[in-house]
C-alpha cells in the first residue's frame, strides 16, 4: 500500500476515534439513581449554602461564563424560575471554581439569572456526576439522588425540563414525555412547535385533572401563537371543567372563528354553552 494512502487510513482512524469519545461525552453522566450529598458550597457572593432544597425537586444549571449555548440557556431559563417554583422546583447555578468569578457575575447580572449560583471546588460535584458537557441540567430528587438529566436544547428548553419534573412527579406518563419533546409538524415555525409542546403538556395535565397547571400551560400556549385554534378549544375545555362558562363560552367562539372543524364535545362544555 503506497505511503500516502496508508498516512491517509491513520488520519481517518484517528478522525473517527475522536468522532467516537465526542459522542460518548455527549451522552455521559452517572446513573440515575446515584446519590448526591447535600454539601454546604460556596455562593457567587462569598456566603455559604447547602447544595440542595429542603424539600421538593433540585435543578442543578451547569454552565460556563464564556459560552454562547450557556448564555443562550441562562436567558432561556430566567423567565421560568416562577414556573419551577410553582412545581416545587428549586433551580441553582453551578461553576468551576476554574471561572473568572467577576465575569460569571457579569454574566449573571447582564441575563437577569435571580436564582443563587454556587462554586463548585474542582469540579468536584460536576465530576461526582460524570458530565462531559456544558450547559446542562441534573434533577436531582428529594432523596438526594439524581433523577434527569437534560442537556441544553435551542427549542423550548423550559418546557422540556418542565415536563420532566411533571414525570417524576408521576403526572404525566413517559409516552407523554416523549409526546412533548416530539410534537406533531415539525415543519411549522419555531413559536407554533414552541406552542404545540405548551399544549400538548397542557392536554395531559388536563386529562390527569390538574386544571390550574393545565391552564397556565395553556395559556403559555396561546401566547405563543394565539391563532392556535387547537389550544382556544382547549383552554375552553379547562375553564368549563373549572366552571367558568363565560370565559369558557368565549375561547370556545374563538377556537370555532379560527377554525370551524372543531366540535366541542365534553360534558362540561355543553353544560357551559347551554348555560349562556
Amino acid at each position: 500500500m503506497p505511503p500516502p494512502t496508508i498516512k491517509r487510513l491513520i488520519f481517518l482512524l484517528v478522525v473517527f476515534q475522536a468522532l467516537a469519545g465526542l459522542g460518548l461525552a455527549a451522552s455521559a453522566h452517572a446513573d440515575i439513581g446515584t446519590p448526591v450529598a447535600n454539601l454546604e458550597m460556596t455562593t457567587l457572593q462569598g456566603g455559604k449554602q447547602p447544595l440542595l432544597a429542603a424539600s421538593g425537586n433540585t435543578a442543578l444549571f451547569f454552565f460556563r461564563s464564556h459560552q454562547e449555548r450557556s448564555r443562550a440557556a441562562m436567558q432561556t431559563l430566567v423567565p421560568c424560575l416562577s414556573e419551577f417554583a410553582d412545581i416545587s422546583v428549586h433551580l441553582v447555578g453551578v461553576v468551576s471554581d476554574s471561572e473568572v468569578l467577576p465575569d460569571v457575575s457579569a454574566l449573571v447580572q447582564e441575563t437577569g439569572f435571580t436564582a443563587a449560583v454556587l462554586v463548585d471546588p474542582g469540579d468536584a460535584l460536576y465530576g461526582s456526576l460524570a458530565l462531559a458537557m456544558h450547559p446542562v441540567v441534573a434533577v436531582i430528587g428529594p432523596d438526594h439522588k439524581l433523577a434527569a438529566f437534560e442537556p441544553y436544547r435551542t427549542i423550548d428548553f423550559c418546557a422540556v425540563l418542565r415536563s420532566r419534573i411533571h414525570l417524576l412527579l408521576g403526572e404525566i406518563s413517559e409516552s407523554q414525555m416523549q409526546h412533548t419533546l416530539n410534537p406533531e409538524r415539525a415543519s411549522e415555525g419555531g413559536q407554533t412547535q414552541v406552542a404545540r409542546r405548551y399544549q400538548a403538556m397542557a392536554a395531559m395535565l388536563f386529562k390527569s385533572k390538574s386544571y390550574d397547571k393545565a391552564l397556565t400551560s395553556v395559556r403559555q400556549s396561546l401566547a405563543q401563537d394565539p391563532k392556535l385554534a387547537s389550544a382556544h378549544l382547549l383552554l375552553g375545555q379547562i375553564l368549563a371543567a373549572q366552571g367558568h362558562c363565560t370565559e369558557a363560552k368565549a375561547a370556545l367562539e374563538q377556537a370555532l372563528v379560527l377554525d370551524a372543524s372543531l366540535s366541542p364535545a365534553s360534558q362540561s362544555e355543553s353544560s357551559c354553552l347551554a348555560a349562556n
